[in-house]
C-alpha cells in the first residue's frame, strides 16, 4: 500500500467518526419528554379504546341477554308441541275408540239387538273424543297466544300519542271556550 493510499483511509475515517460524534450529539440533545400532541393524541386514543370496549360489553350483555329471552321462548314453544302432541294422540286414539263403539253399534242394531253396554261404551268414547278435542284446541289457542304475547307487548312498549299529551285542565277548557266567569 501506498502512502497516500493510507492518508486517504485515514481521511475518510476521520469523517464518518465526525459524522457519528454529530449524530449522537443530536440524539442527545433531543428532549427526554415526549410531545405534547403526541402525548394528547394517545390519550384520546386511549379514551376512545375504552369508549369503544365498553359499547362492546354493553351489546354483548344485551346480545346475553336477547339470546337468553329466544332460548327461553324455544323451550316453551317446544314445550306446547309437546303437548300438543299428546293432546292429538290422545284425540287419535280416542276417535278410534269411538269408530269401533259406532261400528259395534251399527252391527248391533242391525241384528235388532240394543246392548247397553254398547251404548254405555259409545257415550264414553265419544265423551273422551270431546275432552280430547277440546284440549287440542285448548293448545292450540295457547300457541297462539304465546305467539301473540310478544306482539302485544311491543305495542305496549311503544308510545301512544294519545299518552304523551298532557291533560287539559280547567282553565284550558275556559280560554277554549272564552267561558272566563
Amino acid at each position: 500500500m501506498l502512502m497516500s493510499e493510507l492518508d486517504e483511509y485515514q481521511r475518510r475515517i476521520t469523517a464518518a467518526m465526525d459524522r457519528v460524534a454529530k449524530g449522537l450529539d443530536r440524539m442527545n440533545a433531543a428532549p427526554a419528554e415526549p410531545d405534547e400532541d403526541i402525548v394528547q393524541a394517545l390519550e384520546e386514543e386511549r379514551l376512545a379504546n375504552a369508549q369503544l370496549n365498553e359499547r362492546i360489553r354493553t351489546l354483548k350483555d344485551g346480545y346475553e341477554g336477547e339470546l337468553s329471552a329466544l332460548r327461553d321462548q324455544v323451550e316453551a314453544g317446544a314445550a306446547q308441541m309437546g303437548q300438543l302432541d299428546l293432546d292429538l294422540q290422545r284425540l287419535r286414539q280416542a276417535n278410534e275408540q269411538l269408530s269401533e263403539a259406532c261400528e259395534k253399534l251399527r252391527e248391533a242394531n242391525a241384528e235388532g239387538l240394543a246392548d247397553p253396554k254398547l251404548i254405555d261404551t259409545a257415550l264414553v268414547a265419544e265423551l273422551e273424543s270431546l275432552r280430547a278435542t277440546r284440549a287440542v284446541e285448548m293448545a292450540e289457542v295457547d300457541a297462539v297466544l304465546s305467539a301473540l304475547a310478544p306482539l302485544v307487548e311491543a305495542t305496549e312498549a311503544e308510545d301512544d300519542p294519545a299518552q304523551d299529551m298532557p291533560e287539559e285542565t280547567d282553565e284550558t277548557d275556559a280560554a277554549k271556550t272564552g267561558d272566563t266567569n
